[in-house]
């Protein structure tokens, strides 16, 4: 029987930079004494994660391992849709929603097992793509794994200063959210779910319950399952108004919230404001735009 194939694709500026490219040659260690043939390769771009993954399918890797944070899952996942490799997670980076969601462990033996072990499942994935009209463009759809979010938390991401970032992880995103709730302007739009509409002003699309920073804002969400479950915030009366919001997601107690759930499957948003929207974390553009689920898209490895 032949040996399975392989490729670790790291961020080496991932979270907060460290002996990524020695831990990556010790995981390819590691599954090599475990029956499988892997290899390492970095990043040293943008969207480089992408071309990795897909150089490394076509090459005939059997799985594709994501070593960094969301961002760099997100690229590796736009190479996945369509191929027949299983998705490994290894959390390296600044949230790891998707690994914590999956129950992916942070030891790299551990996570060695998990991985020749060779358990998987097939999840949904969301997809979006620009304007009203949810037209399919292979070049510009951008596959999501657990969220996305239109108004507050786009524009957080939008602004957050990278380099504190780089230095301290999430508490960069908690600076730049503290200031906006005292600078920025909520901006309403349109939200179209099945055909119903909803007013809001910050509108999280949620394909799995995690969010970040141990913050839980649509619970009823489901990796595996055919459907988005929305967290639709109407405007509400004034700063401190979000801000008594924002102590109600952090408590987890999304039922006190003033905010929707509703589930659905396409969604639509338009707005005259054109806010912007991120998904998994990373800014993709303003509104309009469209999303819809993609059912049984890939298989992922579980513990």
């Amino acid at each position: 029987m032949a040996r399975r194939r392989a490729t670790i694709i790291f961020n080496p500026m991932s979270g907060r930079p460290g002996r990524r490219a020695e831990r990556a040659q010790e995981m390819v260690r590691l599954l090599g004494e475990r029956g499988i043939d892997a290899e390492a390769r970095a990043t040293t771009a943008p969207n480089d994660a992408t071309r990795l993954a897909r150089e490394a399918i076509e090459g005939g890797a059997d799985i594709i391992i994501s070593y960094g944070g969301d961002g760099t899952l997100n690229e590796t996942l736009q190479a996945m849709i369509g191929s027949g490799a299983a998705l490994a997670v290894w959390p390296g980076g600044t949230a790891n929603v998707v690994a914590l969601d999956l129950g992916m462990p942070s030891d790299i033996r551990a996570l060695a097992d998990v991985i020749a072990g060779g358990k998987s499942s097939r999840i949904a994935v969301g997809v979006a793509r620009a304007g009203d009209q949810g037209e399919a463009d292979p070049k510009a759809d951008r596959y999501f794994f657990m969220f996305a979010g239109i108004g507050l938390d786009a524009s957080i991401a939008r602004n957050v200063n990278m380099r504190l970032k780089r230095r301290t992880g999430e508490f960069a995103f908690w600076v730049e959210g503290m200031k906006h709730l005292i600078t920025w302007n909520a901006e309403p739009f349109i939200v179209d779910v099945d055909g119903q509409e909803y007013e809001s002003t910050f509108t999280l699309i949620g394909n799995g319950k995690g969010y970040g920073g141990g913050i839980c804002i649509t619970p009823g969400a489901r990796l595996e399952e055919p459907w988005f479950e929305l967290y639709i915030l109407p405007p509400l009366p004034g700063k401190a108004a979000y801000l008594g919001e924002l102590v109600t997601c952090l408590r987890g107690r999304t039922g006190r919230s003033r905010a929707r759930l509703v589930r659905g499957r396409h969604i639509k948003v338009n707005s005259s404001h054109r806010p912007w929207v991120e998904v998994d974390g990373e800014t993709l553009g303003p509104l309009p735009m469209t999303f819809d689920i993609v059912p049984d898209a890939l298989s992922i490895i579980v513990p």
